[in-house]
């Protein structure tokens, strides 16, 4: 028997160690709970092919029956998917594509592939499941998913939780989504079982995820390109959580800090014309406070003090470093409590439905004026914070370079409207990197003073300030000229 249809998911990660506390949800206890023991094994050929189009094709043992499913990639957004999927029964653990439409099948799996797929990596996992009405009558069935990925003696833990739309709205996936998250933490998440065995099996070690930039068109309307930008920073930041939670690596606090200062860049940008929802926006900025506190000292201890370290004396060095260790540990400690609360998910999953219903809006198609306007206003902006930037105090210094911020996450967004950069975006970089170094010494100097307050480490404190002191002195002197070059280039957008 086959069986074509389009799926429609939503995915959310859990740590295994709350899978216990969700299955024992309120909502789901009202529900009879199926269980299942699924072992799924997952083709492809040598080289990846059929991941590499966004293909996944695997044959799943169920009960006593094997059953195959060829899937693509579709759209993913939130971690919602909507997705082709082929499935038919099969005789035994392997692929039978006779057994699938054939013009659907010989569209997706190219004939010269077929000869070698072989089951490269696999998942073995316990599925509870829960049919449940929505109160607008949709049919959604809840999937906690626990187990392992598999590929040869490579192995990675599985605990996620999936929300199918058997029928009814999308909507009703993220309500019932957002009552699950109110109560423990659940995060959006995009990657695929198949494409977390593709990264197991090829040997490609985690990574922190970087950001991306949505294609937009000048002729679109302004609240849908708001909707491409917010997601791809939502997307990123969704993308860093479980490794912030899971791993040591700092990059991954580094790239959610930067995902929430685009996302929050992108909501003032766009606040008068698409304003997003005041609660979620105003949480999401105590989070991005303690994740930005976490960061600098992220960057104190293992950039600044390093850098100056072989000139100060190594008693009270030592000492230095491990207060600077504690308080770093302790940022930390309070950025990750915040990411762990359950609110944190649910605003996550607030952003997304109402990014839903933005898109449906039809506001004027005129993002290319729009941005126009934007830029030059942040542009005159930076130009006028800049001026006297020698006798500035660090404070002035400090909003110059927040003005600077906004500028270039809003080049990042809308610059690309314009055609090419060139000297402009050349120019702006390098100043962007001029205020970075100062901000760092700035942050540096008040957490000197913090780590000062018994008086301890007077006599490094002193000599590193005046390290630090030099250094700014010097910078100050770089960073004027490089202002008044950028100021002479000719903005992309005239």
């Amino acid at each position: 028997m086959q069986a074509i249809s389009g799926e429609t998911e939503l995915k959310l990660w859990l740590r295994p160690q709350d899978a216990a506390a969700f299955a024992a949800l309120p909502r789901l206890k009202r529900a009879r709970a199926q269980r299942q023991r699924l072992h799924t094994l997952y083709f492809d050929t040598p080289g990846f092919a059929l991941a590499g189009h966004g293909i996944a094709l695997r044959v799943r043992k169920i009960g006593r029956r094997w059953v195959q499913t060829l899937k693509t990639e579709g759209e993913k957004r939130g971690g919602l998917s909507q997705r082709l999927e082929l499935e038919t029964g099969v005789a035994g653990p392997a692929p039978d594509f006779l057994r699938l439409p054939v013009e659907a099948a010989n569209r997706l799996v190219r004939k010269k592939w077929r000869a070698v797929l072989a089951p490269l990596y696999e998942t073995r996992f316990e599925r509870t499941a829960w049919n449940l009405r929505a109160p607008d009558g949709s049919r959604v069935e809840v999937a906690l998913d626990r187990g392992e990925i598999l590929a040869g003696k490579k192995s990675e833990p599985l605990c996620e939780v999936e929300l199918e739309l058997k029928s009814g709205s999308v909507d009703a996936l993220y309500a019932l989504a957002q009552t699950f998250a109110q109560q423990i933490m659940l995060i959006p998440f995009d990657v695929s079982k198949a494409e977390r065995g593709t990264r197991l099996a090829s040997g490609e070690p985690h990574r922190p995820a970087g950001a991306t930039l949505p294609g937009l068109d000048g002729d679109m309307p302004v609240c849908a390109a708001f909707a491409r930008i917010a997601r791809a920073c939502l997307a990123q930041l969704q993308a860093n959580l479980p490794g912030l939670l899971t791993e040591q690596d700092p990059e991954y606090l580094h790239q959610a800090r930067v995902a929430l200062r685009r996302l929050r860049s992108a909501a003032g940008l766009f606040k008068k014309d698409c304003p997003p929802p005041a609660p979620e926006m105003a949480r999401i900025a105590d989070l991005g406070r303690a994740l930005g506190e976490a960061r600098d000292w992220d960057v104190f201890v293992l950039e600044t003090l390093p850098r100056f370290a072989a000139r100060l004396p190594a008693a009270q060095m030592t000492l230095l470093a491990r207060r600077a260790r504690a308080a770093r540990a302790s940022a930390r400690a309070t950025a990750l409590d915040m990411v762990l609360r359950p609110q944190t998910g649910a605003d996550l999953l607030a952003m997304h439905r109402w990014l839903n219903a933005l898109e449906t809006m039809q506001d004027e198609p005129a993002l290319r004026r729009f941005a126009r306007k934007k830029l030059a206003g942040l542009h005159r902006r930076v130009l006028a914070a800049s001026s006297g930037f020698a006798e500035q105090s660090p404070e002035q210094r400090h909003a110059l370079r927040i003005r600077v911020k906004r500028l270039r996450y809003a080049l990042d967004y809308l610059g690309g409207l314009f055609g090419g950069r060139g000297k402009f975006a050349a120019g702006f970089a390098a100043l962007q990197d001029e205020l970075g170094e100062l901000n760092d010494a700035g942050t540096a100097l008040r957490f000197l003073g913090r780590l000062n307050r018994d008086g301890r480490v007077n006599g490094i404190a002193a000599q590193f300030e005046r390290e630090l002191d030099e250094r700014m002195r010097n910078r100050i002197a770089e960073t004027g000229k490089t202002l008044q070059g950028f100021s002479r280039l000719r903005p992309l957008w005239l």
